[in-house]
Parts: C-alpha cells; sequence; structure tokens
C-alpha cells in the first residue's frame, strides 16, 4: 500500500465515490438504530459518552478534511495520493466504529482492537511515505523561520528603513 507502483484501483475515482457512499450509509443507518435504541430516554445516548463523542467529532472532520487533501492531491497527480485515501479510510471507520460502540460498546470494542491492528499495519508500510512528507515539512518550516529571522535581524540593524 505505501509503495506507488501504479495507479491503485482503490482510490480511482468511481472507486472513492462508492466509499462516500457506503461511509454514509454506514453512519446514517447506526445513527438511526441509535434513535430507536434510546427513544424512550430523555437524554441523550452521547451525554454518557463523551470520549466517544469526541472520537466521532474528530474522525468526521479528519474524514472530511482527508477528503479534500486526496482530491487535491489526486488533481496534482502526487504520489501521496494513496497516503490521504488511507488517512480518509481510517478515519471514517474510526468513525463508524465509534457509533457502534455507543449502539453496542462489546461489538465497538472488538471492532476498535481490529482497526487498531490495520492502522498500525498500514501507517507501518507507508512509514517512508510520512518520513518523507515530515522531512519536508520541517525543511519548509526550517526555510520560513531562517528567512522571518533574517528580516527581523535586518529590522534591528536598520531601523529607519521603509517597511516594502
Amino acid at each position: 500500500m505505501a509503495e506507488n507502483h501504479g495507479p491503485n484501483p482503490a482510490f480511482d475515482k468511481e472507486s472513492v465515490i462508492m466509499q462516500h457512499g457506503i461511509f454514509t450509509l454506514l453512519v446514517e443507518t447506526l445513527n438511526s438504530l441509535i434513535q430507536a435504541k434510546y427513544q424512550s430516554s430523555k437524554a441523550s445516548p452521547f451525554d454518557s459518552h463523551d470520549v466517544i463523542k469526541s472520537v466521532l467529532l474528530v474522525a468526521l472532520f479528519t474524514y472530511a478534511t482527508a477528503s479534500v487533501v486526496e482530491v487535491m492531491l489526486q488533481a496534482r497527480e502526487s504520489p501521496y495520493c494513496t497516503l490521504a485515501g488511507n488517512l480518509r479510510l481510517f478515519a471514517g471507520a474510526l468513525a463508524v466504529i465509534s457509533l457502534l460502540a455507543v449502539l453496542a460498546p462489546i461489538l465497538g470494542f472488538i471492532t476498535f482492537a481490529v482497526w487498531a491492528c490495520l492502522f498500525m499495519a498500514v501507517a507501518y508500510k507507508s512509514r517512508t511515505e510520512l518520513g518523507n512528507i515530515l522531512g519536508l515539512v520541517t525543511r519548509k518550516l526550517t526555510d520560513m523561520f531562517t528567512r522571518l529571522a533574517a528580516t527581523v535581524r535586518s529590522r534591528k540593524e536598520h531601523p529607519n528603513q521603509p517597511r516594502v
């Protein structure tokens, strides 16, 4: 999964659209089941599941962000597109597992354990790409701070020079 030997059919346009549809179906179905299970209760089931609610919100935000990043990387034909797609899939799965944990806690825990193992395996296989991205970000930040420091030093040495 980590090496980019050619186009990955799991991340072509039609497949990604299908994956979004499956994710939406699972979230809507689990949400409906949670509403049915807790309809006699006056309080929201998320009131007693603060951690799950937080995980769900972070997973949904990550899913949405990774989806946008994946589209942008596909447009640029970046080799990191698969990495963004993997992040999107794992974030979506974590959101679904969070809802499942509210509905059936034991099944949610078991599914989360499987998810964690798969996540670690994919992260391990993607370590080269993750290292490349981290190195690139580090170089860009270093360059940015170096230029910023040079600008600040320049202003201290020439305080009356007009800003451009």
